[in-house]
């Protein structure tokens, strides 16, 4: 297999440039929407969709249209109204809707699954996490988000365009940064960044007990690993590896249940249609 290339970014300067933070009080405000903000504009649940704000866009939906020069100057949480006279909010969004813009060329990691795997993982800023399968970059952003600053995700990914696209995706949302991403298959190897060991592991690969043995050295003893899995022929399989090679301990098998209602006071009750299965999580402790 060809050597491994990064398709991790720096940030490149003018020669003898000097970059200085703005001072304080030159600093944009944050809850200030300014040209290049990005914005929730939010009419109703079925017509709310995340906008970046530019010179002659435009926020259109069945409802009326909305001219995003006029939102320059307005506060988040401010009600603007369309050109219909339906009134609408303007809106930060939430890292979940920045994610949903993604270019998608796999299938993702569900938002109710991506956080309990979190969750189980341990993480936090300064964590560094490998992460196995990187597709769309879906759930690499909610990791890099979770272990900034000062952490590192370093994403495995066979196939060269699926990590030019994730890379694509999370520049959008400033997390480049905070990721690198190897075009190279993990189940012949894994390197250490700067020679330190991971603090977590993420896998969303078919076979993932081809990797497990590939963790040890270059994971912290003990360390989380989760696996995401669709179907219970993979995780069956896993448990009997986990089993067989003795890589692991405190094995436990989860899927991620969510179901939402209808927020109103008059008709409280659930959702007609959601998301149900999405796949399976297991979870073990290396050792």
């Amino acid at each position: 297999m060809s050597e491994p290339s990064s398709w991790r970014t720096e940030p490149e300067w003018a020669s003898g440039e000097t970059v200085r933070a703005a001072p304080a009080d030159r600093r944009p405000d944050p809850d200030v929407i300014h040209e290049g903000s990005y914005v929730l504009v939010y009419v109703d649940r079925k017509r709310s969709r995340v906008v970046r704000v530019s010179r002659g866009a435009r926020f259109e939906s069945d409802k009326g249209v909305l001219s995003l020069d006029s939102v320059v100057g307005l506060r988040y949480g401010s009600q603007v109204s369309l050109s219909t006279g339906v009134k609408a909010y303007l809106l930060r969004p939430l890292h979940m809707d920045l994610a949903s813009r993604f270019k998608r060329v796999t299938q993702v990691v569900y938002p109710k699954d991506a956080g309990f795997m979190i969750l189980l993982s341990g993480i936090g800023s300064g964590s560094y996490v490998l992460e196995v399968g990187v597709g769309t970059g879906y759930l690499t952003s909610f990791i890099a988000n979770a272990v900034k600053p000062g952490g590192l995700v370093v994403g495995y990914e066979v196939k060269p365009e699926y990590a030019r696209v994730a890379l694509e995706n999370l520049s959008k949302l400033g997390l480049d940064s905070v990721v690198s991403i190897r075009v190279a298959d993990a189940r012949q190897g894994i390197e250490k960044p700067d020679g330190r060991e991971f603090d977590a592991v993420f896998i969303d690969i078919p076979d993932p007990w081809n990797v497990y043995d590939r963790l040890r050295g270059v994971v912290r003893p003990s360390a989380p690993v989760i696996t995401f899995l669709p179907t219970l022929n993979q995780v069956v399989r896993v448990l009997e590896f986990v089993e067989s090679s003795g890589c692991g301990v405190d094995v436990r098998v989860y899927e991620t249940l969510l179901r939402e209602f209808e927020p109103s006071a008059q008709a409280l009750r659930p959702r007609t249609l959601y998301i149900a299965h999405t796949g399976y999580i297991v979870f073990f402790r290396l050792v």
